[in-house]
């Protein structure tokens, strides 16, 4: 399932995991023993210096990551260095079907944490949603998904070329909806 923000913004805010990682929390960690790159996990302890995590998928797989230590940057207070465990990233929360349909994971800059393993984990869940294409900012990305799908008849191009020409004359969109992420929305 997806993940993605309530708010859209906090991506860019600075993140204090000593209150966010604490039991029960959702993290992603680095699978160094596994197939996977990243392994969705829980977290069901943290001592001063390591998280305990459990796989989600797999409740077999009960693994600890230690903290790392940050030095703050010149000028910034001790108590305002952001606390890290080695491999571990956060999770965002969960997306509902309704936002999912209202295109709320259409692009990546609203996730409140943008890493390698929330990007990864959203792109894929697109991909088994059928949408091929996502953006992050004004970036398109694209999967290739090795079958065809009906992403490019006459109808779903000329939807995009209409809200191209009413973009293009500051109208903005025809039916009042922005329509999502497509390689026809960038020839405009």
């Amino acid at each position: 399932s997806s993940y993605a923000s309530p708010n859209a913004n906090s991506h860019n805010q600075p993140t204090d995991q000593r209150a966010i990682m604490e039991k029960g929390a959702h993290v992603w960690a680095i699978d160094s023993e596994g197939d996977d790159a990243w392994i969705l996990c829980e977290v069901l302890s943290k001592t001063d210096t390591e998280l305990k995590l459990q796989q989600l998928d797999k409740d077999s797989n009960v693994f600890s990551r230690a903290r790392v230590d940050s030095k703050p940057s010149a000028g910034a207070h001790e108590e305002n260095v952001e606390i890290r465990y080695d491999g571990v990233e956060l999770a965002n929360a969960k997306l509902s079907e309704a936002d999912r349909a209202e295109g709320r994971d259409d692009d990546l800059i609203t996730l409140p944490h943008l890493h390698e393993p929330a990007i990864l984990h959203a792109i894929h869940e697109r991909f088994t949603y059928g949408k091929i294409y996502t953006w992050t900012g004004p970036v398109l990305i694209a999967v290739n998904p090795f079958q065809r799908l009906p992403l490019y008849t006459n109808e779903i191009l000329e939807s995009y070329r209409q809200e191209g020409l009413l973009r293009s004359q500051n109208i903005g969109s025809s039916s009042g909806e922005q329509l999502g992420p497509h390689v026809y929305s960038i020839a405009d």
